[in-house]
């Protein structure tokens, strides 16, 4: 429990427990009932004022005077705590929202994730590491609240297109979807599509008979989470080195190393090069894995492969490395 709820707690008790004794003390020096007792209590405390019951004897007015003004503070305390607790509330919420919503009216070039269950949370935290901005739309209240305090979000309906324009779809560079249900994806993708055709749209599948649907409905990359959790653990107990190393390239984002991929434009030294010439290993220390053309994947198998002008090569190694050899390709 918060220690200011805590403190209000405490503060309760303490009332409650002074009230109990000014009831028993008014019985015992006025000869009231109960009731009658209580009643003088609570008019006491809350300094209405004495109207049908007023204390007679002495000890029961010398009582008054040093217990009214002890109780009177604790409840004084204690509404006050409750009105501000009622008010601050949701004057932060509201400040925080405002807050939230100018800040992703204020993004470009960010990626939106539908959805933040267990594969949502994945894809965040690979954003986070690569310090890509990130708004994620569901409309689940307690999935919503396991969601980072430092990164945005809308709790709505994705399937609706005033929730994708308000996640900035217009201006956002792609787009994940990641519930587990297939028919929700498949509206969502035909939503997004609908709203931004060109935005880069990677979409879960649940089952194998919706990756058909989905790319018709224009996911540019459908992911099976148990289809490739599957072949993972064959391919693991098969071809353990080989998976080894594959691992050891998709976890290489935690260090120092890295996956980049650069699209090669008109004014790149690469242009027009074979990839087996670059020598990145020995002037960079940094390895090419192959080149995608198309959606086709070209590996350094094929020693005659020459770089064209939009391919994009596949790189790996010290990020401060590629970054260098980057720079010096663009000259």
């Amino acid at each position: 429990m918060p220690k200011p709820f805590r403190r209000a707690v405490q503060f309760s008790m303490t009332l409650a427990a002074l009230i109990f004794i000014m009831t028993i003390v008014f019985m015992q020096f006025e000869n009231y009932t109960f009731f009658d007792s209580f009643w003088m209590t609570i008019v006491s405390v809350l300094a209405i004022g004495y109207g049908d019951l007023v204390p007679v004897s002495n000890a029961g007015k010398i009582f008054a005077m040093l217990f009214v003004p002890l109780t009177m503070g604790f409840s004084t305390y204690l509404l006050t705590f409750v009105a501000a607790s009622m008010i601050e509330g949701r004057l932060s919420k509201k400040w925080e929202r405002k807050k939230m919503d100018n800040q992703i009216k204020r993004m470009k070039n960010h990626y939106i994730i539908c959805g933040y269950g267990r594969v949502g949370e994945q894809v965040l935290r690979e954003f986070s590491q690569q310090k890509y901005n990130v708004v994620i739309v569901d409309n689940d209240k307690e999935t919503v609240e396991k969601i980072p305090e430092d990164i945005p979000y809308i709790m709505d309906d994705a399937k609706k297109n005033d929730v994708l324009n308000h996640a900035g779809i217009d201006k956002a560079k792609g787009i994940v979807i990641t519930t587990s249900d297939d028919a929700v994806n498949v509206f969502i993708t035909l939503t997004a599509k609908g709203l931004n055709k060109d935005i880069e749209t990677i979409v879960r599948a649940e089952e194998f008979e919706t990756e058909d649907k989905m790319r018709r409905a224009g996911a540019d990359h459908v992911v099976n989470t148990n289809d490739l959790g599957g072949r993972r653990m064959a391919l693991s107990m098969i071809k353990p080195a080989s998976i080894h190393y594959i691992d050891s390239i998709m976890h290489a984002e935690s260090g120092h190393h890295k996956v980049e991929e650069i699209t090669i434009s008109q004014n790149s030294k690469l242009a027009n090069k074979k990839a087996t010439e670059l020598r990145t290993q020995d002037n960079y220390g940094i390895s090419v894995l192959g080149i995608e053309r198309n959606g086709d994947f070209i590996g350094l198998a094929d020693t005659d492969a020459i770089i064209q002008t939009d391919d994009k090569l596949i790189l790996f190694g010290d990020g401060e490395n590629i970054k260098f050899f980057i720079e010096s390709s663009f000259e």
